[in-house]
């Protein structure tokens, strides 16, 4: 046997080798998969723009806690199930929520989360459920400072905002109207999460300050 043959199989050892180094091999190199930007779990919520509050009789409005420094204890003030497919309207402190027939596609445990009952800083839940039809959400704000009729406001225009948790960022709820004989503000939602009920500087028309019943 000559020796080229007899050096040839350690060869092709050595070249087998050297393939599996990192480095070495000849498989096509591929980025790795992005991935969207996520606020990491567990980061505290940023404050919101604003807050409406009612005053806390005698003793002047209620205090707004600053949720990036305090934490918010949430206390349960509605809880009931409603089947799909139905309309149905549920209510708890300054809400109600109409659902139509095509909102849900499952019965669901529909639940209401405030901190504190003078300040309009709600959770709504099932947390992240979505809605074939719009809920229709509805806000009492009579006593704050977007009422016209009290002797304490500033003029201001309430607006809905809601936490977007993958941003981490307060987002204004769009399509609300004000009723300003009523002193309800009106906001289609099209999911469930933490809303707080704020407002805007200036008056986008005059507010009517007649009764109606």
């Amino acid at each position: 046997m000559s020796s080229s043959n007899r050096i040839l199989p350690g060869t092709f050892v050595v070249l087998a080798m050297l393939s599996v180094l990192p480095g070495c091999s000849t498989a096509p190199l591929t980025a790795p998969p992005a991935t969207p930007t996520i606020a990491p779990p567990g980061l505290v919520a940023p404050a919101p723009p604003s807050r409406l509050s009612v005053p806390n009789g005698l003793l002047g409005t209620t205090t707004l806690l600053d949720s990036t420094v305090a934490a918010l204890n949430w206390q349960l003030v509605k809880s009931v199930p409603v089947p799909a497919g139905v309309d149905t309207v549920v209510t708890g402190s300054h809400y109600a929520l109409r659902f139509s027939k095509g909102s849900l596609d499952k019965l669901q445990i529909i639940t209401i989360q405030e901190y504190d009952p003078g300040v309009l800083d709600v959770k709504f839940g099932p947390h992240g459920t979505r809605f074939g039809t719009p809920v229709m959400l509805s806000i009492d704000f009579a006593g704050t400072k977007s009422d016209p009729r009290t002797g304490y406001a500033d003029a201001s225009e309430p607006v809905l905002w809601y936490l977007n948790e993958i941003t981490n960022h307060w987002e204004e709820v769009p399509g609300g109207t004000t009723d300003w004989v009523h002193l309800k503000y009106i906001v289609p939602l099209e999911h469930f999460s933490r809303y707080v009920l704020g407002g805007k500087a200036g008056w986008k028309h005059t507010p009517s300050t007649e009764s109606d019943d």
